[in-house]
């Protein structure tokens, strides 16, 4: 690369940043409806702050699992965005946070790294596909993310530069990640910033009067909501909300329960291709822990969030997000330099990865989904262009020039996703239709029954409340039976047969393919 190339990067760098993450995080977020499980669940409990402000509800019942920043955050996003389809400007939130985050990262590590190194960790962390695909998608975990790396670093910047401003907000994010996820925050971001005190030496700068300030300043943001939900639904639901949703999940959880080493297989691809930078990244920065405190900072968050999150019993791919800011600029540590023979071979394996990829993008099933034909084309080209250019790049040492060709790939592999692919996806993913077809078929005032584990998407596209009934409670079925001449029942195909079991009188309406589950909606007329 260039002198004069580089220097007008590092320039104009924060500019092209901004461009290049809100087309990567915004366009196109209209192309597809909302997804279950969790965005529907998320948009329901949105529609339904207005009817309670205090107590989040879903299906118009306590929803007690997380407390409600999130909700406000998007339901503000939902009222300033009024003008915009809900599919978008409810799904803004999570990409303003991320959008946000990214700037503030690349200006952060540009105070204490040279400009190279901050841009390789903002490329790396922007293109990384969880961090991306949590940008455009309605769910808690990237607003949550952000809080708590926003805590840790303006933490570092207090070590750093004994700022008391920034001690304050470390507590004021620390405050609002705790209000947006709960007591999880306390578990993740403290051991960070109290294990660097005393790794440094530093005690002395959290043995202060300003901690109790900061106490103070993180329970006036915690406490005044907690409190107000209390009054109104008292002890049972705070005891959903912190003991059984944070303590007996990550000790017993009833659902994701997954082995220690699961995020071992996820982070690979969710880190994909940077993962594979990975293990260098780490020997470097351990190797130089104890002369580097970025370094040092860096690979005690990484590694206490990766061994905690495995500690939970409890485990998805997305909670490792918080973990991916330090997983970045470990690797740009050692990328960004014209030389290693570990990440010249690297490179040769990524090319190699995407020569393949492209060729089964030409070849591979082309006859399914002929929608996509002209979409695996433009994919299969890029692939392979990305595929020799690095290669010609590694081959030469000229490994910064073979980094900016695989991010170019990356973004324009997402960008193509966003213009054209989501699009196409979403018509098998889509619970809309069906939900449409509930609502056109209740719009008489008939009842209708949502049977199985409620997914709150249904409920949203139905626009009207559904009577829910957990799978296998058929006496909860037969009970309504009971008190109800007729009403309607969308529920998995699997579990149609224990629903004809209790109700004799009931027929199949409709069937329709979301995604790999069949779901059924039937009939219930009492003829007797």
């Amino acid at each position: 690369m260039t002198d004069r190339l580089r220097d007008f990067i590092e320039r104009y760098f924060v500019f092209v940043l901004l461009f290049l993450s809100a087309l990567l995080f915004f366009l196109n977020l209209q192309s597809r409806d909302f997804w279950a499980p969790d965005e529907g669940d998320f948009a329901l409990i949105v529609k339904e702050l207005k009817n309670n402000p205090v107590v989040p509800h879903l299906n118009n019942i306590p929803y007690g699992e997380k407390p409600p920043l999130f909700y406000y955050l998007t339901y503000l996003s939902k009222g300033i965005f009024f003008f915009l389809k809900d599919e978008v400007s409810l799904r803004l939130v999570s990409g303003i946070s991320a959008l946000s985050f990214v700037l503030f990262f690349f200006i952060t590590l540009s105070r204490y790294r040279d400009k190279g190194h901050a841009i390789f960790s903002a490329l790396i962390l922007v293109s990384s596909p969880l961090f991306y695909w949590q940008a455009r998608y309605l769910q808690v975990d990237m607003v949550f993310s952000v809080f708590i790396c926003l805590s840790l670093l303006f933490f570092f910047k207090y070590y750093r530069e004994s700022v008391v401003l920034f001690y304050y907000l470390f507590f004021i994010f620390l405050g609002l990640a705790f209000m947006t996820k709960g007591p999880l925050t306390l578990a993740l971001v403290c051991p960070v910033a109290i294990t660097m005190s005393i790794s440094k030496k530093k005690l002395r700068l959290i043995m202060t009067k300003h901690t109790i300030a900061g106490i103070i300043i993180f329970l006036a943001i915690a406490l005044p909501w907690y409190v107000m939900v209390y009054l109104k639904e008292g002890l049972p639901f705070l005891y959903e909300n912190i003991i059984r949703q944070n303590i007996l999940r990550f000790f017993d959880a009833w659902s994701h329960k997954r082995p220690f080493y699961y995020y071992l297989t996820t982070l690979p691809l969710d880190f994909f291709p940077w993962s594979l930078f990975l293990p260098f990244g780490i020997y470097y920065a351990i190797k130089n822990i104890r002369h580097d405190d970025l370094m040092g900072f860096f690979i005690i968050w990484f590694f206490w969030m990766f061994i905690f999150l495995s500690l939970s019993s409890g485990k998805i791919s997305k909670y490792m997000l918080p973990a991916l800011p330090a997983a970045a600029f470990m690797v740009a540590s050692t990328i960004k330099k014209d030389q290693g023979v570990y990440n010249t071979l690297v490179f040769y394996l990524i090319s190699l990865i995407f020569l393949i990829l492209g060729g089964l993008l030409f070849i591979f099933k082309v006859d399914t989904y002929t929608e996509f034909k002209y979409v695996r084309i433009c994919l299969g080209c890029i692939c392979v262009l990305t595929s020799l250019f690095m290669f010609f790049f590694a081959k030469g040492r000229r490994l910064s020039l073979a980094f900016f060709t695989l991010f170019s790939g990356i973004a324009v592999v997402f960008l193509i996703a966003n213009i054209s692919v989501y699009e196409k996806v979403n018509k098998y993913k889509s619970p809309k239709p069906i939900s449409e077809k509930i609502k056109s078929l209740t719009s008489n005032g008939t009842p209708w029954v949502y049977y199985g584990s409620i997914r709150g998407v249904y409920v949203y596209y139905a626009d009207n409340f559904a009577i829910h009934i957990d799978d296998h409670k058929e006496d909860d079925l037969a009970a309504l039976r009971d008190k109800n001449n007729a009403f309607f029942i969308l529920t998995r195909k699997r579990d149609v047969d224990d629903v004809k079991r209790v109700l004799k009188d009931v027929s199949v309406i409709s069937e329709y393919n979301i995604g790999d589950t069949q779901m059924v909606i039937l009939e219930y007329k009492n003829k007797g």
